[in-house]
């Protein structure tokens, strides 16, 4: 996908997903509230598109004001397109893109890795804000374009493991996710349902 239609994507997603469905999470390190996550859900036919916007500031060795966003389209069960991106102090960190075209497939995740296999997983990480994943071993993660693995922990638990040993818990209550602690290896970051 070309740098001039991937603006037009954005727009069209964004707008599609912030028609239903809002929720927002509050972002800890310890015991200091830092900042603020909101995810939205819309379906117009048979597309459903999920969004999350989050902005924090934290200060390890410096200040670090991180923002992060993400796009998950779906056509019926099978995802379609998305886009994540963190800039760190404005700078990109991250960033991946994905579209399906009648053609194939076309994705790439920064700084150099294309992707061209298709999504097979009808899970991702946008759609466990607001489904609680029974039965699945294998999440499709947006900012890394494939799937990575998901563990039942019980009691509504879930961890996933992603690349470079990353690993995020998710905490259901009544099928409704309540917290996701991003475990890393500098600081560990909580997203409390608000």
């Amino acid at each position: 996908m070309g740098y001039r239609t991937l603006p037009a994507l954005v727009l069209l997603l964004f707008h599609t997903a912030v028609m239903a469905q809002p929720s927002t999470f509050t972002i800890h390190v310890n015991n200091d509230v830092v900042g603020q996550v909101r995810v939205s859900k819309g379906t117009v036919g048979a597309r459903t598109t999920y969004s999350m916007a989050s902005l924090s500031e934290v200060v390890v060795i410096w200040r670090q004001v991180i923002r992060t966003s993400m796009i998950t389209e779906y056509t019926g069960d099978r995802i379609t397109a998305c886009m994540s991106s963190v800039h760190v102090n404005g700078s990109v960190r991250d960033s991946s893109h994905m579209r399906v075209y009648h053609t194939g497939l076309a994705g790439f995740v920064h700084p150099d890795r294309t992707v061209t296999t298709p999504c097979t997983n009808v899970w991702s990480t946008a759609r466990m804000y607001f489904e609680e994943p029974v039965g699945q071993t294998r999440i499709y993660v947006e900012s890394v374009l494939d799937d990575c693995v998901l563990e039942p922990l019980g009691g509504g638990r879930y961890k996933l493991i992603m690349p470079d040993n990353k690993v995020n818990f998710y905490t259901y209550r009544g099928g409704v996710l309540q917290e996701i602690l991003v475990d890393r290896t500098l600081f560990d970051l909580v997203f409390k349902r608000v």
